[in-house]
């Protein structure tokens, strides 16, 4: 494995941040985030809203905050540009439910929202989900998270890591994290005749 570091994980999105909000403009946008967070997991525990749902709120809500006042787990990130694999076509919601329902992938409840810029817009990630081959206790993971195109196909992003769930710091210092290998074993595992693998980034 390669060991490599993902790009981009120490940068945030500084979209329309330049300028610090100041005295009741920064109590109201942390009270926001506060509530809109507490809002969307007593909407998951009471109306069973996916969680993918849940995380695409979360992100379009901190995403409209300044930096300095978004807890770093919570702040909005670009993907990192070497896990990009290319493009599934296929509409995101049958990528997503093909992920889950059909290779035997979870929603990943901890992991950094996801975001970037693409045709002028911004594409917020509509799953990230995991594979662990050996179970939730499993040593790894194939992390996947799918982006919607302007074609109405997924983008795929991917890397294999440390399961959080048995080696938290391991996989916080991405130790073993190596995004080819979560691209080979992606390829091996699901069906690609619809995938089309793609050696840059997507459009900006």
């Amino acid at each position: 494995m390669n060991g490599a570091k993902p790009a981009g994980e120490d940068e945030v999105r500084n979209e329309a941040r330049t300028t610090k909000p100041e005295g009741t403009a920064n109590d109201a946008a942390v009270t926001a985030l506060i509530v809109g967070g507490v809002a969307m997991l007593v909407a998951v525990s009471l109306t069973r809203v996916p969680f993918w749902t849940v995380r695409l709120q979360g992100a379009r809500l901190a995403n409209r905050i300044p930096n300095d006042l978004v807890p770093r787990p919570l702040r909005v990130l670009p993907p990192p540009t070497h896990e990009y694999l290319g493009v599934w076509e296929v509409p995101p919601e049958a990528a997503r439910e093909q992920l889950l329902e059909r290779y035997g992938f979870d929603q990943q409840v901890r992991a950094y929202l996801h975001a970037y810029e693409r045709d002028g817009k911004t594409a917020y990630e509509v799953a990230s989900c995991a594979h662990r081959p050996k179970g939730l206790f499993g040593d790894w993971q194939l992390h996947v998270r799918l982006f919607p195109t302007p074609e109405g196909d997924t983008d795929v992003w991917c890397h294999w890591e440390r399961n959080p769930n048995v080696a938290p710091l391991a996989h916080l210092r991405h130790d073993g994290y190596d995004p080819e290998e979560g691209k080979r074993r992606f390829l091996d595992l699901v069906e690609t005749s619809a995938i089309t693998v793609r050696e840059d980034a997507p459009p900006a």
